[in-house]
């Protein structure tokens, strides 16, 4: 039988006369003393009382049985019984299934084997309240004896089911958070997928639309109107092509996938190539376009001059674009950083329309414009800027704009830019047609899309190449192991076999088939695509919409060349008509031609360096010499920069013609004609 329950009073009066009893003996023995001892025993019992009755934790003291022999208010709060319900019941009604049914056997093993599962060490149980529901507990227990040698518990629990609570709550916010965290990633990587599959798809129409402009410029005798008409076809295929690349350039840089190159240049000469390409939209506006580079900074330095050419031609495209009068200018000057470091500070500063200061913190911000106006009045993407800023902090550096309204803006930038030693003369970056004609070889052209192979077969063919077309991955293996070739383009996306598989089944080959140079040629441009296509055994890559001069470019570093001694065969090109040439050494004889022709190319070199009127009057200058001397596509560019109409814009697009068919002329006269000439035949004949 279980005795009675009992209160603290009666528990303590228990506590008294069973833990604490002394023998008979003793009290006959010392009564005084008792009697003492009585005292001190009270006065132990009100602080044990105390203590026990204000403690925050539950205290329960059980036997060896596990009855419960005392349960402070504490306990009362947190399980909901009262002292007079738990006293004398097993502890055992405090546990929720399994634990209440196994109580006892726990008690058991532990007074047969010694095993501490609990008592002495402490751990996290769950417990059970009046009402059912079940609590988090820190349970601690401490074996102790009484007087006479009995076994008892004394249990000291914490409720932390609020504590487990907020935890677990915290947890799940950990865990929601990072949920959230690798959704927004994958929805990030997802963007740029699309970005770069939308990229893809845009740049292979871009590519015929780029491609037949060209071809159509080159090889059309075309009157000055039809001419005017391929120039703005031009103007408005590099509008979109600076779109994508700006989306794309945004797309890398927000994927951590644009990498800085550091190599010396000259910042004088970056800085005027970068003014130079904007100086004919200052003309047009009738804007003074103004640099300056402060003496105190290195004329070599080292950083990524390509990079900064982009962050500098985009502010200076917004200046022009909110300019109508007076000036733009650019300059460079250096400065110490907070951090000790030296910078050089680049600064765009304009006349124009100012900014007002409730429109400044949108001006960096992707798909943003000033004003939301503006880009139905003066177009663009709103990227620009964002890119420009982005490549700025990647460097190093910081960014920002003063601005008054109605007078003008300036955006500054600052990057740390290290002086450095003048590199040693390279080889030239591209290569002209005549330059292309120095190689030699056999080409196997891949795509699956008719027009890009007959516009990249129409470069080919004009520098020379001897090509053969496939429309698959499947047919070019096919091909490959009929014919020796000197050099793959290899589209990417074909159907039934793609270019990355067709590559990794020639690296399988024999040997001389398997070392084949395979370049990709695809509008996939994000660096992990290219390296891709490197890890798969291709040796370069040419991106879509294909140029002419790039294409040369690659085929300049990839074919065999004819060795420097022999000299380039003189043959017509759509550049060069050689029957003009062939005619006029006839009537005249080679020295004069060499004379009138070294003439003719200093005059040429001076050409189309300065603003519209003065190309003008060059593009006049030069129509009869270039019509003699057989340089028919330099004659229809000057005819229809001279011809075009007064109160018509000269488009962008045929400067640049203008320019890049001047310096191959000049390439052609010093590479081809002047070597031809000076041949021991012709100079007998003369």
């Amino acid at each position: 039988m279980h005795e009675s329950p009992i209160r603290w009073s009666t528990a303590l009066q228990w506590l008294q006369t069973h833990a604490f009893r002394r023998p008979e003996s003793w009290e006959a023995r010392f009564g005084k003393e008792q009697s003492h001892q009585r005292l001190l025993q009270q006065e132990s019992n009100d602080r044990y009382r105390a203590v026990v009755e204000t403690a925050v934790d539950a205290i329960i003291i059980a036997d060896k049985s596990g009855i419960v022999r005392a349960f402070n208010p504490a306990a009362e709060i947190i399980f909901g019984y009262t002292a007079h319900e738990v006293i004398g019941q097993n502890v055992r009604m405090l546990m929720p299934e399994p634990d209440r049914s196994q109580h006892d056997s726990y008690l058991r093993t532990y007074r047969e084997t010694k095993e501490r599962k609990i008592i002495g060490i402490g751990r996290e149980v769950t417990g059970r309240r009046k009402d059912g529901s079940t609590l988090s507990l820190d349970l601690s227990i401490a074996e102790w004896r009484d007087i006479d040698g009995r076994q008892c518990f004394t249990g000291i629990m914490r409720d932390v089911t609020a504590r487990n609570q907020q935890a677990a709550e915290l947890q799940q916010a950990i865990a929601t958070a990072q949920t959230a965290r690798l959704d927004a990633e994958a929805a990030n990587r997802a963007k740029t997928e699309f970005l770069a599959t939308m990229s893809h798809e845009i740049r292979t129409p871009l590519m015929s639309i780029s491609g037949f402009t060209d071809l159509l410029a080159r090889k059309g005798r075309l009157s000055v109107e039809q001419r005017r008409y391929v120039s703005l076809i031009r103007t408005a295929n590099e509008s979109l092509a600076t779109i994508v690349n700006d989306i794309l350039d945004f797309s890398k840089v927000e994927a951590g996938q644009l990498e800085l190159q550091n190599r010396p240049f000259s910042l004088q000469t970056m800085i005027h190539d970068t003014v130079a390409i904007v100086q004919p939209i200052a003309a047009r506006k009738a804007l003074r376009l103004k640099w300056t580079v402060d003496r105190g900074i290195p004329e070599w330095v080292e950083g990524d001059d390509a990079r900064l050419r982009q962050i500098l031609h985009n502010l200076l495209n917004n200046a022009m674009k909110f300019t109508e009068l007076g000036a733009v200018t650019v300059s460079a000057t250096p400065m110490l950083g907070r951090d000790g470091r030296d910078l050089i500070q680049f600064a765009v500063s304009d006349t124009g329309i100012g900014i007002p200061p409730e429109h400044r913190e949108r001006l960096f911000k992707k798909f943003s414009q000033a004003d939301g106006s503006i880009s139905r009045r003066f177009g663009g993407t709103g990227l620009g800027l964002a890119i420009s800023k982005r490549l700025v902090e990647l460097m190093g550096g910081s960014v920002g704009v003063d601005s008054e309204v109605g007078k003008g803006t300036t955006i500054w930038f600052t990057v740390p830019l290290a002086a450095a030693a003048a590199p040693d003369a390279k080889p030239k970056a591209t290569a002209a047609v005549e330059e292309a004609n120095l190689c030699r070889g056999k080409i196997l052209l891949v795509d699956d899309i008719e027009t890009n192979r007959e516009i990249v077969m129409a470069f080919l063919e004009d520098a020379g190449c001897d090509v053969v077309q496939a429309g698959s991955g499947a047919e070019a293996l096919r091909l490959i192991e009929e014919t020796a070739f000197d050099l793959v383009l290899m589209d990417i996306q074909m159907p039934n076999m793609d270019g990355v598989t067709a590559t990794r089944l020639i690296r399988q080959m024999k040997a001389p088939v398997r070392d084949i140079p395979v370049l990709a040629m695809t509008g996939n441009v994000l660096p992990r695509q290219i390296q891709s296509f490197i890890n798969a055994g291709m040796n370069d890559h040419i991106g879509k919409p294909i140029e002419r001069k790039k294409l040369y470019s690659k085929l300049w570093c990839w074919l065999p060349r004819k060795l420097a001694a022999e000299p380039a065969a003189l043959a017509s090109s759509p550049m060069f008509n050689r029957t003009r040439l062939d005619e006029l050494i006839d009537s005249l004889g080679p020295r004069k031609v060499e004379h009138t022709l070294r003439m003719f190319q200093k005059q040429l070199g001076d050409c189309f360096q300065s603003d519209i009127a003065q190309a003008r009057s060059e593009a006049h200058d030069l129509i009869n010499a270039a019509g003699v001397l057989g340089f028919e596509l330099l004659l229809d560019y000057a005819l229809a920069l001279k011809d075009t109409p007064d109160g018509v814009s000269v488009s962008d697009a045929l400067m640049a013609d203008c320019r890049d068919t001047r310096d191959a002329v000049l390439e052609i006269i010093e590479t081809t004609v002047l070597p031809h000439l000076a041949a021991p035949g012709l100079r007998k004949a003369g």
